[in-house]
């Protein structure tokens, strides 16, 4: 299992504050950035409050790595809610993101494999945006395909 946590050890001067009005300790992903993480991992799920706060620790045993628990656990003081992004396939390089208003951080990345580094990810996008409505068309046109056959049956 590789996990990459993304807390920076110095925070950077000028972004944003948490709820203790402490630095975010995190890096902020840009509207640029986001649309290749939702691309690329487009399936999201929002991680229990009750979690966060140690309440219900074996809560998401099976699903997420201790590592990324345990960083969930820390990353929480600073964001109104956290959520993971992922692939329909679990273990295909999620990434953990905090909210901060209408700012997003980076808190952790993970997968059973070394992961894909973001670069390639972010050239590799014209290809996973060609494939999505590329995938998309072929169903409207086998659609189009079904409903013309049926039609001509129907008629003639």
């Amino acid at each position: 299992m590789f996990v990459e946590n993304y807390r920076l050890e110095d925070p950077p001067l000028g972004g944003g504050t948490g709820h203790t009005n402490e630095a975010i300790p995190y890096p902020t992903i840009s509207d640029e950035d986001w649309k290749v993480w939702t691309a690329f991992l487009p399936v999201r799920t929002e991680i229990d409050e009750k979690f966060l706060r140690g309440a219900t620790p074996r809560l998401y045993a099976q699903t997420l790595p201790p590592k990324v628990r345990h960083e969930l656990r820390r990353a929480n003081r600073f964001f109104d809610r956290v959520e993971v992004w992922g692939k329909r396939e679990i273990e295909k390089d999620p990434i953990a993101v905090g909210y901060q208003g209408k700012n997003r951080y980076l808190i952790a990345r993970w997968g059973m494999e070394k992961l894909i580094p973001f670069d390639a990810i972010k050239k590799s996008m014209p290809l996973i945006l060609a494939w999505k409505y590329g995938i998309d068309a072929l169903g409207l046109l086998a659609g189009l395909a079904g409903v013309s056959v049926l039609l001509w049956n129907l008629l003639a």
